[in-house]
């Protein structure tokens, strides 16, 4: 048996993203300091923009063909996607290749992403809750600023669990989603109805890419961040991706331990 662990995560062409990614690798070396690791982005739309700048990036299936003809036997193929979204289930395609035999390993595993259930969801909104120290939930807001998924209904009906426990939890934090109608202009008015002063933006999303570093925390009149300070509300954005959390990371390398003992079985 020859193993290998290939991290697919969504990508970003901002350097700062690598953080979260980096901190993965970090914790997986430690823990199986034995068994090759890679990493592929899973968004055409970053691989495209990233040949584009002269980096041609092999994909999660060029990675798998890759190890195949290396020798590798056994793979486990880890998520770093929040939700299970069209990329996470592309992705599960490939396993099912293996399965035909269209992709030549003796057998491949693929680990969960973040959130794939209720209990999941209540414990991750708890660690979400906890996790700004310095924020006062009587006194100031809290946005959490998730991708959403243009294509993927049960990837969406996840984040619209997650919303509505994280706001039964705390009547001051609110989830909007990038690719939402339901976006920050409703979430900022309501703080303001409210009466608070403060509101801190911390990314529903595996690294800080240009969603954060633009979209959530740019300094353009669109951003997150100025459409609610145009509300009279001091915004704090949180310019980390939570793989940058180790609290976080950890939950990803629990799927990792579960894939890969399904990988020893």
């Amino acid at each position: 048996m020859k193993k290998a662990i290939l991290f697919a995560a969504h990508g970003s062409k901002n350097r700062a993203a690598s953080s979260a990614l980096g901190n993965i690798l970090k914790l997986t070396k430690k823990a199986y300091p034995d068994i090759p690791i890679f990493s592929a982005f899973t968004s055409g739309h970053i691989l495209k923009k990233l040949r584009e700048q002269g980096q041609k990036l092999p994909t999660v299936k060029q990675n798998l063909e890759n190890l195949s003809e290396e020798g590798f036997t056994h793979v486990v193929i880890q998520s770093l996607h929040v939700i299970p979204g069209t990329e996470y289930t592309n992705t599960c395609r490939l396993v099912n290749r293996v399965e035909k035999g269209e992709i030549k390993f003796e057998k491949a595993i693929i680990g969960e992403p973040l959130l794939t259930n209720d209990q999941e969801i209540d414990e991750i909104s708890d660690l979400i809750l906890n996790l700004l120290e310095e924020r006062d939930p009587q006194k100031e807001a809290l946005i959490l600023v998730a991708h959403g998924s243009k294509y993927s209904d049960s990837g969406n009906s996840l984040y619209d669990k997650f919303k509505e426990v994280l706001e039964a939890k705390d009547s001051n934090a609110y989830l909007g989603k990038l690719n939402s109608e339901e976006g920050i202009e409703k979430i900022s008015d309501r703080i303001k109805a409210s009466g608070l002063k403060k509101a801190y933006l911390l990314p529903l999303l595996f690294g800080a890419g240009n969603h954060v570093k633009k979209d959530m925390a740019g300094e353009h009149e669109g951003s997150w961040k100025n459409i609610v300070a145009s509300r009279d509300i001091e915004a704090i954005p949180v310019a980390k991706g939570i793989g940058e959390f180790d609290i976080f990371a950890r939950r990803w390398m629990d799927k990792l331990k579960k894939a890969i003992d399904q990988l020893d079985t």
